[in-house]
């Protein structure tokens, strides 16, 4: 496992490191659905800051936007914040937003976790 999973009250924290695959972010996804408090949190903050590779491709998030759509469902509201100074993840960060718009999932990409818990709060 290259991640892990830290729930507070309102925020769920997915720290990856070591080089991240689609399976890791499928993995991670299906952790957080399977939690009982997936329903009740608003926010989730992906962090990719000590990653040393990223082997995820346009195919691989097309999977992964299908199945956190999917979850909007039932869960209508979601900031979802990458953390993030690799541009392979921001590529792809920009994939994941074209396939969750209009979905009420909103996501954003910041360098650091201090901006991105800001972004949380605000609203």
């Amino acid at each position: 496992m290259t991640f892990n999973i830290k729930w507070d009250k309102r925020i769920v924290h997915v720290k990856f490191r070591g080089i991240v695959t689609a399976q890791d972010l499928i993995d991670s996804n299906n952790y957080l659905i399977s939690n009982a408090n997936f329903e009740k949190i608003h926010n989730q903050i992906f962090d990719f800051l000590d990653i040393t590779g990223f082997q995820i491709t346009k195919e691989d998030i097309q999977t992964i936007g299908t199945m956190d759509k999917a979850q909007a469902e039932w869960n209508k509201s979601m900031k979802v914040a990458i953390i993030t100074k690799d541009d392979s993840v921001r590529k792809i960060t920009r994939e994941y937003e074209k396939i969750l718009r209009g979905s009420g999932w909103v996501t954003r990409i910041f360098e650091n976790p201090e901006t991105a818990e800001n972004w949380m709060k605000s609203e």
